[in-house]
């Protein structure tokens, strides 16, 4: 059995391959989501924007019955390449099977919330189809990675600029010497580590126990045992930095060191704070406790527990309406229009969490902190669709 595998991708053919994927909307505002879905009809914002299920999969049949997505003949594997500005990434897509997610072949580091697992384990039973891959990293093997990079020189089946704003680019492999040659490469690795895409594994795996319990002649070999998932090297993916925002001060008034400007934390215990249109840098006077949560001293535990919970009043983060979040990818100026807007009193930058972390809590089956993470970029949904046909 192989841990990874190529599929036959329900994919836009090549003149619809810009407007068809859709990015994660958690960061464009509703105005850009309203008018992209407007001027794209095929998009599948257009798909997941309807609450009734019946006119979703009417969209989705109709962009298939259109040809606006076709299925491919032959099982291949997609080198896909995200660039943005300052940063790119080359990745594989592929399936796994969801036994390897249960035996911790494919770890993961989040908490599951089960409203969020059931919506898109919804979403999928009516479209029989997974839209989005998993977003996955693997730690870094250079026969593999020499191999993806010399698939580069050749001409991307899509290259175009995607509604983040990012640089997207597909190259498809179904050579029969090197599709094996990756299946053997990912079974020697034999371990990777989910980045993004936690509730909906979730998802996938109460949708697979239910289409069983359908299926009196089930043997595991199945479609719907499998699930798509979207690799990158360890070394190549980015974590930004997933920052504070608390709404009062709880009564307390600043006293700390003053920066001439914006700053931003370049290691670890070490955060930024912006107050009054004021930027500060705060440092811990003394070393924290050692292993005072299980296996590392994440800077946002050491933010929660040294001064949002005992000095701000702060409780379980997941739960209290005074914290928000912004994630790194608005920079600085995001802290600082929604703090000078009003919206929040002060706002703390933090040092990205590092990849190093996530492994160790998946590796010590611990789940993070909640918004300890932002991957980016992040692979489009519906560049490659996994139908459970």
């Amino acid at each position: 059995m192989y841990f990874i595998n190529p599929f036959k991708g329900l994919r836009p053919t090549e003149n619809n391959a810009s407007s068809v994927p859709i990015a994660s909307t958690d960061h464009l505002s509703k105005k850009i989501v309203t008018e992209y879905k407007k001027n794209n009809k095929w998009s599948y914002l257009n798909v997941f924007a309807e609450e009734n299920y019946s006119k979703s999969k009417e969209q989705f049949e109709l962009m298939k019955k259109n040809s606006i997505l076709k299925k491919d003949n032959t099982d291949s594997f997609y080198i896909y390449k995200i660039s943005t500005k300052n940063h790119s990434q080359v990745g594989i897509m592929g399936t796994a099977k969801l036994s390897a997610y249960d035996n911790l072949h494919i770890r993961g580091h989040e908490e599951i919330f089960f409203e969020r697992s059931q919506k898109r384990m919804k979403q999928m039973d009516n479209l029989n189809a997974q839209i989005g891959p998993i977003y996955a990293v693997y730690p870094d093997n250079k026969e593999l990675n020499d191999l993806v990079e010399k698939e580069l020189v050749n001409s991307p089946v899509y290259s175009f600029e995607g509604m983040d704003g990012n640089k997207h680019e597909m190259w498809v492999v179904n050579d029969e010497r090197k599709v094996l040659q990756i299946r053997d490469l990912f079974n020697s690795i034999n371990r990777i580590y989910i980045a993004d895409g936690h509730h909906r594994m979730d998802a996938l795996l109460k949708l697979s126990k239910f289409k069983q319990h359908q299926n009196p002649k089930h043997t595991g070999e199945e479609i719907y045992n499998f699930f798509m998932i979207a690799i990158f090297p360890t070394s190549q993916a980015r974590i930004l930095d997933y920052n504070r925002l608390i709404k009062d001060l709880y009564g307390y008034s600043a006293k700390v060191e003053k920066q001439n400007s914006s700053y931003k934390p370049k290691k670890s215990q070490i955060f930024g704070m912006y107050l009054e249109k004021q930027w500060y840098s705060l440092e811990l006077k003394e070393k924290p406790h050692q292993n005072l949560f299980h296996i590392i001293n994440l800077d946002i535990n050491l933010l929660h527990y040294y001064l949002l919970e005992p000095t701000l009043g702060i409780g379980d983060p997941r739960h209290d309406n005074r914290i928000d979040f912004i994630a790194g990818f608005h920079g600085l100026e995001g802290i600082e229009s929604k703090v000078n807007s009003g919206e929040a009193k002060v706002g703390f930058a933090l040092f990205a969490t590092q990849m190093e972390n996530v492994i160790s809590f998946a590796d010590n089956k611990l789940y993070m902190p909640p918004k300890s993470t932002w991957f980016d970029p992040k692979p489009l949904d519906g560049l490659v669709a996994y139908d459970f046909e």
